[in-house]
C-alpha cells in the first residue's frame, strides 16, 4: 500500500507498528465512498484494526492487524490475558470498541482483568462501561503527529496569503516533521481537508482559508 510505504520506520525506531490515518486515502482516492467501502470490507475479513488514538475525537486511524499483534505480543507477550484479548476480540472482531457486556458476559472477562487490559494499554477509557481498542505505546505516534502537523499548518499561515506551493513546502526543514516524515504529513492534511488545493501555471498551491 502506498501509504504504508510513507510511514517513516526509521523514525519509529521499533516503537510502533505502522500507523495510517484513515483520511490520508482520501487524498489518494478522490471517491471517499469507494474508500469507506474498502476499508470496512478490509476490517470484515481482518485484514486492518480502525483505532482511535486521541488525535480527534472524529479520527480514526488504520494499522494492520498482523502488524497490531505483532507489536503487542512483542511489548506484553509476558501477560496471559493479553494473548486472550488478542485472539478473542482483536482477532475475531471488527470493532473500534467494546463495552462491558460484550467483555464480561459474552467473553467472560472479570473486572480486575479489564482493568489489566486497561493498565496494558490494550483498551483506552471511552465512556462509562466502554473502552476503545488502543495501541500501546500511541503515546509517542500522537505526540508527533500533532507536533508535525501543527508545524506545517503554521507554516502555510505565516506564508504569504496564508498559502505556498506545494513543491515549496516539501522543501522546507521542519524538525517536527522528523520522525513521521513531511510525506506522510503532507498527505495528511491534504486529506483532512484542513488546506484548499488549487492547481495554478506553477503547481498545485495549498491555502488555508479560516
Amino acid at each position: 500500500m502506498y501509504l504504508h510505504s510513507l510511514v517513516n520506520t526509521d523514525g519509529l525506531a521499533g516503537r510502533l507498528p505502522p500507523i495510517i490515518i484513515k483520511h490520508q486515502l482520501y487524498n489518494v482516492m478522490t471517491n471517499r465512498t469507494l474508500v469507506d467501502k474498502q476499508v470496512n470490507e478490509l476490517r470484515d475479513t481482518k485484514e486492518i484494526k480502525l483505532l482511535n488514538l486521541g488525535t480527534r475525537p472524529d479520527e480514526f486511524s488504520i494499522v494492520f492487524t498482523k502488524d497490531y499483534v505483532e507489536h503487542v505480543n512483542k511489548h506484553l507477550s509476558d501477560k496471559p490475558i493479553i494473548k486472550r484479548f488478542l485472539s478473542s476480540v482483536v482477532e475475531k472482531t471488527n470493532s473500534v470498541s467494546v463495552d462491558k457486556q460484550m467483555l464480561v458476559e459474552h467473553l467472560e472477562f472479570k473486572d480486575e482483568e479489564i482493568t489489566e487490559l486497561v493498565n496494558g494499554g490494550v483498551l483506552n477509557v471511552r465512556d462509562f462501561g466502554s473502552w476503545w481498542i488502543a495501541l500501546p505505546g500511541a503515546g509517542f505516534f500522537i505526540r508527533h503527529f500533532t507536533k508535525g502537523r501543527d508545524a506545517i499548518l503554521r507554516t502555510i499561515r505565516n506564508s504569504k496569503y496564508k498559502q505556498i506551493l506545494l513543491r515549496d513546502l516539501e522543501t522546507k526543514d521542519l524538525k517536527a516533521t522528523k520522525t513521521l516524515g513531511m510525506k506522510y504529513h503532507i498527505e495528511e492534511i491534504l486529506g483532512s481537508g484542513a488546506v484548499t488545493k488549487i492547481d495554478t501555471t506553477s503547481g498545485l498551491m495549498l491555502r488555508i482559508d479560516r
